[in-house]
């Protein structure tokens, strides 16, 4: 049998074997929730074809504002900021309680024995009601409930800030899980077509048509995807976790799947001039430097002039067991007017007002270097988010060219007219293309997002 036969009996072994001469090079495809329950007992997925498709999941499915808000109502870090809304508002009242009446009921009961040359033995009752109230403070009072009222809104802002921080963590978890299975699988898919391709090779190499090299090339291949796949795992099982322990649900009580969301940009122009108004850390800074301010009028206020009215009316029942024994009772009514001024502290008011006007001016500049990083952050956020919408785009086109190219290659190899390696490169530009695809994708989302927070609008986003 001559050399044209043998290869003839070859390429018809193998074509018959695995089918594929009237089809490119393709896996079956298999739902996403086997791929799973495979991953538990052989720490391998089946994948699919990683064609535009939705996404298969497994479970309840959970939107991205269900899970924000099941996050948000057990965050424990949000009930905390809450909580000192709740004491800023008792700070409010506190302070109000000044500008009232002071009202005191006393009740004192004496008895006194003295021997000698001035023998003495009585015993008294005495009830008295006393009633303060400053008439004037020089504004202390009223500037410091107005100090309470600005800490209040403080912590109103905080309150959003802190929601924000944990909305941005759920929604990094949540893309996570959703990019991380679709990535397991585009990886299985790479895996399992270079698997078909090594028993060819395998094949091949006991007819005689394949060398030990280009069985050793796509043994390479093969283990390079194999470790790239247990990777993309690990990375889903700890995003996974971090879902859940955000959430308080397990995955397939809240199974996130959403990966279309509608991204609208403003003018950047617009949208800087947006944050610089709404963003939550300048808002906190000028809060903080309002209330310094307001410090400053409560500290010069409380050495100024100081009228109370002081009103006292007491009524005495006593008993004397002197010589001459006596009973009785007694009223006393007094009312005082009194003028109080600090003409001199040793200083110490002088030097917490500068302390204060000092405390203000770090703060406005930390608002100043706070506008122009926030300003640089979030241009660089919008550029993101619009370069990887370009990139998407570019990249569909890639993918499409890239599988068409590599079934061509198929063909030829088929045929052994295309050498091994042209092919392994370009199941290689399939594989990197899709997972680029993916990273961009999740990056977009992630930026747009972050973004969002920067304008100040990402609570109001999830309506929370």
């Amino acid at each position: 049998m001559n050399a044209n036969a043998i290869k003839a009996l070859l390429l018809g072994w193998i074509f018959f074997t695995y089918g594929w001469a009237t089809e490119p090079l393709e896996t079956t495809s298999q739902p996403l929730q086997e791929s799973l329950k495979k991953t538990q007992s052989q720490s391998m997925l089946l994948g699919e074809d990683q064609k535009e498709q939705p996404l298969l999941v497994e479970g309840d499915k959970a939107t991205l504002k269900q899970a924000v808000a099941v996050a948000i109502e057990r965050n424990f870090r949000v009930k905390q900021a809450q909580e000192r809304i709740t004491q800023a508002e008792s700070s409010t009242a506190e302070a109000q309680s000044d500008l009232q009446p002071q009202v005191d009921f006393i009740v004192t009961g004496t008895g006194k024995e003295t021997k000698g040359f001035d023998t003495q033995q009585y015993g008294q009752l005495k009830g008295d009601v006393a009633v303060n109230y400053n008439l004037y403070s020089s504004g202390m009072h009223v500037e410091t409930i107005e100090r309470t009222k600005i800490t209040k809104k403080e912590q109103e802002e905080r309150l959003r800030g802190t929601k924000e921080e944990e909305i941005v963590k759920v929604i990094d978890a949540y893309l996570s899980v959703v990019y991380g299975r679709l990535s397991i699988q585009v990886n299985q898919n790479n895996y399992d077509k270079l698997l078909k391709i090594l028993e060819i090779v395998k094949t091949k190499r006991e007819l005689g048509a394949a060398t030990a090299g280009d069985e050793n090339s796509i043994l390479a291949s093969v283990s390079n995807a194999k470790t790239a796949l247990i990777n993309t795992e690990s990375n889903y099982n700890n995003a996974k976790d971090y879902y859940e322990f955000l959430t308080g649900s397990k995955i397939e009580e809240m199974t996130p799947f959403e990966t279309e969301f509608e991204i609208v940009l403003q003018p950047l122009e617009k949208l800087l001039a947006q944050i610089e108004k709404e963003n939550v850390d300048l808002t906190i800074i000028e809060k903080q430097i309002e209330g310094k301010q307001k410090d400053v009028t409560v500290t010069k206020a409380s050495n100024g002039p100081k009228v109370d009215l002081a009103i006292s009316n007491s009524k005495r029942a006593r008993q004397d067991y002197s010589i001459v024994p006596t009973d009785g009772h007694n009223r006393d009514f007094t009312a005082e007017l009194i003028f109080s001024y600090n003409l001199y502290d040793g200083g110490k008011n002088e030097a917490k007002t500068a302390k204060l006007l000092s405390e203000i001016s770090g703060l406005v500049y930390n608002l100043e270097y706070t506008k122009k990083d926030t300003r640089w952050n979030s241009q660089k956020l919008f550029n993101s988010v619009q370069t990887n919408s370009r990139t998407i785009d570019t990249l569909k086109v890639e993918i499409e060219a890239s599988k068409k190219m590599a079934e061509a290659y198929w063909e030829k190899f088929r045929l052994s007219s295309q050498d091994l390696v042209t092919l392994l490169q370009a199941q290689r530009q399939v594989n990197s293309a899709e997972l680029a695809k993916l990273t961009s994708e999740k990056t977009r989302l992630t930026d747009y997002f972050n973004l969002l927070m920067k304008q100040g609008k990402l609570v109001d986003y999830f309506g929370l």
